[in-house]
């Protein structure tokens, strides 16, 4: 993906798998962004996604919102994500602690199965540290095998 294709100033999703589009693939939204000095993040609906397959690692998807949404009726926007106030490398060790279980529970997903609830639990867990909860309802709608297979 280059700066054509995705402005600098969006917001870009963190990528969660999914089997929506018959492949293994991360999906991944983006959205205009607004930041400002001591100011809050401001997020807008989300104006593109992409799918980027798993096994094959290529793009599978690439598309505006406004020509293919990703949903029947995606959630819409803005909105404003409040100040997490945790320090920079808090936010490092949550992401470090998230794709490390992501590693661990994804070929449990893939194929199907529930895999270690253990795992399941904290991967959940440490989404809601590395996505903001204000985004979540847009991640679902992208990617809700995913969400249904972590919440059973």
């Amino acid at each position: 993906m280059s700066e054509a294709e995705v402005p600098l100033e969006h917001y870009v999703s963190t990528p969660l798998p999914t089997l929506r589009w018959g492949t293994p693939a991360y999906a991944v939204f983006a959205a205009p962004a607004v930041r400002a000095p001591r100011q809050p993040l401001l997020i807008d609906a989300p104006d593109r996604w992409w799918a980027v397959g798993i096994t094959r690692p290529r793009l599978l998807m690439y598309a505006l919102v406004s020509a293919a949404p990703f949903s029947d009726a995606p959630p819409g926007g803005p909105v404003t994500v409040s100040p997490s106030g945790r320090p920079l490398s808090a936010v490092r060790e949550d992401q470090r602690l998230f794709d490390a279980l992501m590693d661990r529970a994804l070929p449990s997903f893939l194929a199907g199965s529930p895999g270690d609830p253990t795992v399941r639990g904290d991967l959940a867990a440490t989404l809601a540290l590395v996505l903001p909860r204000e985004c979540r309802d847009w991640s679902l709608a992208l990617t809700p095998d995913f969400y249904a297979w972590l919440e059973q």
